[in-house]
């Protein structure tokens, strides 16, 4: 626990922004989550009260209307009190005219009330199972035909016992009423109305056309006697309920669904109408919904507040401490875009000042020290002159002495075009049409000098010739492959001059000869001072080649240079990568 505090202080001391967030969400989005579950639990109890009431009310209506056709019906029960049906009833002999009356009557009966239509059949019964009825006029019936109604009727004649039966293959309802004599007081017949069950199916399907859920119709005995829809089925553990065995009405609610009950005191029916949870609480849900996006909009919105206050407070001093250590590692080109007048902004402007001084300072050292280095070069370079000129002066003297005269004129016209391109006007950058040039005439001036040993190639791409190159960057590589290559090797030798563009669009100008080559320490060796640019002693071999390219680094930068490759008794290949300046 004291190491989760430890962090939580650090975490909270970490950051300026982290200390808002935390005021915000304990002022702001704590309240509001507050208020959203009390809004919601609120509202789910009134709206879930809504809905069981809205249900139990049409539980009701459901059976106010089945009690409205039954009682309806049971005014054919009338007839059993004529005297030409009690007459039926106690005369066993001369009975045609009374039956005669009594269908009369039926008839009359049938265009005085509602729901006549509904009846399919009605029969008057004496206790012998004599009977008058509308498909089949008098007969007798069997004595196992009614036995267990009348038994039932006998036992408590106030009861009127409906069960389901078919008639014509029709589903129906049997009601069966006993009919009293009024002086004896004793049952002398009874009156069996066949109702047609689908009026009953009609208002149930009405009622579930309305609402959800499922209905269900039960009798005394809880048998289900009409269901919608028709495939539904009632379960185990809602028909067992002891709600529903002990009390007429109410409600109760198993693991999904919630079922209200409410029992007739007319017919004894129960009206069972179950409706599944999901569907009782989706106005609560969607209440829930509501007030989710409600708070989560505001807690958005809250987040969003918090971000452009602290925008306008923390970013500028993040972005301040960004650039600074953008700075500490040495990127001297970053700077503070300026916004306002306050005092953050103060301390950008002065931020920026500080890093264009530095910057400047730095620039001011760089080329310092890029002009010394150029005067090194620029001294290495009228040592090697010289040196060019003392040996090529040897030569035309002997050539002189020797009287070859035509020699003596090439040889002293490529000495003259080889020192007009060296001066170049003083400039350093010249075309690569130029350094070519430059290179033709001192190869020239070799030849006559090793003109046994030495042969000389060029191959070169024309449309780089209009292209630019630091001056005198060749002539050092030329003069390695000469004096450090071909000269050591026996028998003759050649250098080849290739120069073309690489699939970067850069320049590669390639000095290769077949002399004695580099053994491999030595090449790496060779390769390691083109790394540190550290030059050899000016005797070595070599000596050219760091100074060309520390020159071309110079000039061009990364990745501009020298590369070697050689290979020891076969040839050296030196390969000069510059871009394609004009």
């Amino acid at each position: 626990m004291v190491g989760l505090n430890m962090k939580f202080k650090k975490w909270m001391n970490s950051s300026l922004r982290i200390k808002l967030l935390v005021m915000f969400i304990i002022l702001t989005v704590l309240p509001l989550i507050f208020v959203g579950i009390v809004s919601y639990v609120k509202s789910y109890n009134i709206v879930s009260e809504k809905s069981y009431t809205l249900v139990q009310i049409q539980v009701d209506q459901l059976g106010r209307e089945f009690d409205s056709i039954i009682q309806d019906i049971k005014r054919f029960n009338e007839i059993g009190k004529q005297e030409s049906t009690v007459q039926f009833l106690i005369d066993h002999v001369n009975t045609a005219e009374e039956a005669k009356n009594i269908l009369g009557m039926i008839k009359l009966y049938r265009e005085s009330y509602q729901y006549s239509d509904s009846i399919m059949n009605i029969r008057i019964i004496d206790r012998d199972g004599k009977v008058v009825s509308e498909d089949r006029g008098v007969h007798q019936l069997n004595n196992q035909s009614n036995s267990h109604v009348s038994f039932k009727l006998l036992t408590d004649p106030s009861k009127t016992f409906i069960e389901p039966v078919y008639k014509n293959s029709n589903p129906a309802l049997s009601m069966t009423s006993t009919i009293v004599s009024d002086s004896s007081k004793e049952v002398i017949g009874f009156i069996n109305i066949i109702i047609r069950a689908k009026i009953f199916e009609e208002i149930l399907q009405d009622a579930a056309k309305r609402s959800s859920g499922t209905f269900h119709i039960e009798n005394e005995h809880s048998e289900v006697l009409f269901s919608y829809p028709e495939d539904a089925n009632l379960s185990t553990t809602v028909s067992s309920n002891e709600d529903m065995k002990d009390k007429s009405s109410g409600f109760f609610t198993d693991s999904s669904t919630f079922h209200v009950f409410k029992t007739s005191d007319i017919t004894g029916w129960k009206v069972i109408r179950s409706v599944p949870l999901t569907i009782m609480t989706k106005e609560a849900n969607e209440i829930k919904s509501l007030i989710f996006l409600s708070v989560a909009s505001s807690i958005i919105f809250t987040i969003g507040l918090y971000y452009f206050i602290t925008s306008k407070l923390i970013r500028p001093l993040h972005n301040l401490s960004e650039k600074m250590k953008e700075a500490s590692l040495g990127d001297l080109d970053t700077k503070i875009s300026q916004e306002g007048t306050d005092e953050i902004a103060e301390l950008g402007n002065s931020f920026n000042m500080m890093i264009t001084k530095i910057k400047s300072l730095v620039y001011k050292s760089v080329n310092e020290q890029k002009q010394l280095k150029m005067a090194e070069l620029r001294t290495m370079q009228a040592q090697i002159n010289p040196h060019f000129l003392y040996n090529t002066l040897e030569t035309i003297i002997w050539m002189a002495e020797a009287k070859k005269t035509p020699q003596v004129i090439d040889m002293t016209k490529s000495l003259s075009h080889f020192f007009r391109i060296s001066l170049s006007k003083g400039k350093d950058v010249i075309s690569l049409e130029d350094e070519i040039d430059h290179i033709r005439n001192y190869l020239m001036i070799q030849k006559m000098r090793y003109q046994d040993i030495l042969d000389v190639t060029f191959h070169l791409n024309n449309d780089i010739l209009s292209y630019s190159i630091v001056k005198l960057t060749l002539q050092p590589l030329v003069e390695n492959a000469i004096y450090h290559g071909v000269k050591n090797k026996r028998g003759k030798g050649f250098v080849r001059i290739k120069a073309d563009f690489t699939p970067e669009g850069y320049i590669c100008i390639d000095v290769i000869d077949n002399g004695i080559g580099i053994e491999e320490e030595k090449l790496e060796h060779i390769r390691a001072q083109l790394a540190k640019g550290i030059p050899f002693e000016k005797d070595n071999g070599g000596f050219g080649m760091v100074n060309v390219h520390q020159r071309i680094s110079l000039h061009y930068g990364e990745p501009f240079g020298l590369k070697i490759n050689s290979w020891y008794g076969s040839g050296t290949r030196v390969s000069l990568i510059i871009p394609s300046e004009r």
